[in-house]
């Protein structure tokens, strides 16, 4: 017989396993520990970067309004120096439109830009 009996290396081997099997979970426990704090420092990064782009969309919205209340206070101003166009011919392009000229001799020309300084 041998100093060993099956039951004593059967419970050794048990142990053997469970201490290589606990190490493995310490190992994956750490792992996930820096996981952990991967992911810590990646959340942090994500809060602060969201932090940077809520300012940004807020000065942007602002600048934006200010633009609007430009272009408004122009589109205003050029409303105001409009200038109407009247179409109606004048008195004066009436009166040349009525004047004819008779004939072609000096004396009927000249009635004829008498009639025009009237």
């Amino acid at each position: 017989m041998s100093i060993f009996s099956k039951p004593f290396i059967y419970t050794l081997g048990a142990c053997g396993v469970l201490t290589l099997a606990l190490i493995g979970a310490g190992v994956k426990i750490s792992s996930l520990m820096s996981v952990n704090e991967i992911l810590e420092k990646s959340n942090k990064e994500l809060a602060k970067k969201t932090d940077e782009l809520t300012t940004d969309k807020a000065t942007l919205k602002a600048n934006l309004m200010n633009c609007d209340a430009t272009l408004s206070s122009q589109n205003e101003a050029i409303k105001a120096s409009k200038v109407q166009i009247d179409n109606t011919p004048s008195k004066e392009v009436e009166k040349i439109k009525r004047i004819y000229i008779k004939d072609k001799s000096c004396e009927g020309e000249l009635r004829a830009y008498k009639e025009l300084f009237k």
